[in-house]
């Protein structure tokens, strides 16, 4: 039960994660109409948490690596909870736009200090496992999103309650991270506990600064990571927070349909998770990640030769998030396991900071994509990032499955198998 709990709290920002992004991608229609916020504003407003998220994952990957993952494991969240809240009051363009800013922070914040603690404390043969099921969280949350919609969906403003109920539902998470423990490979990294397993020269390869990870051997796989999911982000969150209004525009003319069809492609990804966890420890990091990528850039070319529209649009999204996440699941946790501990969680930012770059573009550039080449035309554009991503993710992935963090990280000394 311990472990059990353990796992949902260091987790549960992935599940804010979706929670937030989800609900922001729905309430954006009603924002825009209500603020009548121009087309800028309203590209400003929906990637702002993604602005934020570049910036924090930066700043809390580099200070978990000085000072601890469980001194941070609260503070991020408290970003979430306080700015949530900012962003339920908020009267204008600028109110808004800052609070969600700095709520991402928080957001961005606990990507590499959730990640590398759960890649941390997990099984060699079974981490795999538990870090995909870490992320499936996230379309956790982005269901409970579309539960509150509807919930809310009657009153008045109805987004300020949603956003308040994903503040508040952040509380209780950050009173549990409290009592949770440090990480024992941070503290062998910093000496401040030694066995024969771990121990100061094990954690650290050789590693002991952020410069060094703009340095060989470890630059090239800082660049194949962070372009990798660069490139997936692009498509993912391009096409992903903007569900709700391609399927008001294209599908649905009834919010209600919209928000069940939203909840539908939620329970999609959730399979996909489903089938990821029971496969990233058999078949490997490698092969999940590329039938991933392959599939979704097999699906955005299709759907975009195609002309996809209409209700037919549910299965179709249905099918590619779920392929979309087991790509999605290895970009995110992949560089905790080829990192040492001295610099794991500030590469874990770095990458993390990078990919949200890629899903700050595809999330501005997609409506005026829309507007000007058509529906159709964008998909195909999304599938050629995808192939992109594959071919390099091809060239640059090595396994670690089954592997202890000691045998797959890269550092100057005690080098990790290249099997």
């Amino acid at each position: 039960m311990q472990k059990l709990r353990s796992f949902f709290v260091s987790s549960a920002g992935f599940f804010l994660d979706g929670y937030d992004l989800s609900v922001i991608s729905f309430a954006l229609y009603f924002i825009t109409e209500e603020m009548r916020l121009n087309s800028s504003e309203e590209g400003l407003v929906s990637s702002a948490s993604l602005i934020g998220m570049t910036v924090g994952a930066l700043i809390f990957g580099f200070l978990a690596d000085k000072v601890g993952r469980k001194k941070l494991m609260g503070i991020d969240l408290i970003f979430f909870m306080v700015f949530g809240i900012t962003s339920a009051l908020s009267q204008d363009f600028t109110q808004l736009f800052i609070s969600r800013l700095l709520l991402g922070i928080g957001i961005g914040g606990d990507y590499p200090v959730s990640s590398t603690i759960m890649s941390e404390f997990s099984p060699a043969r079974s981490r795999g496992k538990y870090l995909v099921a870490a992320i499936s969280l996230y379309w956790v949350g982005t269901l409970i999103a579309s539960v509150a919609n509807l919930t809310f969906l009657g009153l008045y403003e109805f987004w300020r309650y949603t956003f308040l109920f994903g503040a508040l539902i952040s509380l209780p998470i950050i009173i549990l991270r409290i009592k949770l423990d440090e990480s024992p490979r941070w503290l062998a990294s910093k000496g401040l506990l030694a066995n024969k397993e771990l121990n100061t020269e094990i954690e650290n390869k050789g590693v002991n600064g952020i410069k060094e990870l703009f340095k060989n051997p470890l630059l090239p796989y800082v660049l194949a990571v962070s372009s990798v999911w660069f490139l997936f982000d692009v498509a993912s969150y391009g096409i992903g927070l903007y569900y709700p209004l391609v399927l008001k525009e294209f599908a649905f003319p009834s919010n209600v349909e919209v928000l069940y069809s939203t909840m539908a492609i939620a329970v999609g990804a959730l399979l996909g998770y489903l089938i990821a966890v029971s496969a990233i420890d058999s078949l490997g990091r490698r092969k999940v990640l590329l039938i991933g990528l392959g599939g979704m850039a097999s699906l955005l070319v299709l759907g975009g030769v195609t002309m996809i529209k209409g209700a037919v649009l549910v299965p179709y999204f249905m099918s590619f998030v779920a392929l979309e996440q087991w790509a999605g699941a290895v970009t995110l946790f992949y560089p905790t396991e080829i990192f040492p501990t001295s610099v794991r969680s500030t590469a874990q930012g770095f990458a993390t900071s990078v990919s949200r770059i890629g899903a700050i573009l595809g999330v501005y550039f997609f409506p005026s994509m829309v507007h000007s080449l058509g529906f159709s035309a964008s998909l195909i554009v999304f599938g050629i990032t995808s192939v992109v991503a594959f071919a390099l993710s091809f060239i640059t992935y090595r396994e670690t499955k089954r592997k202890e963090l000691e045998e797959t990280t890269i550092g100057k000394i005690l080098p990790a198998s290249n099997n």
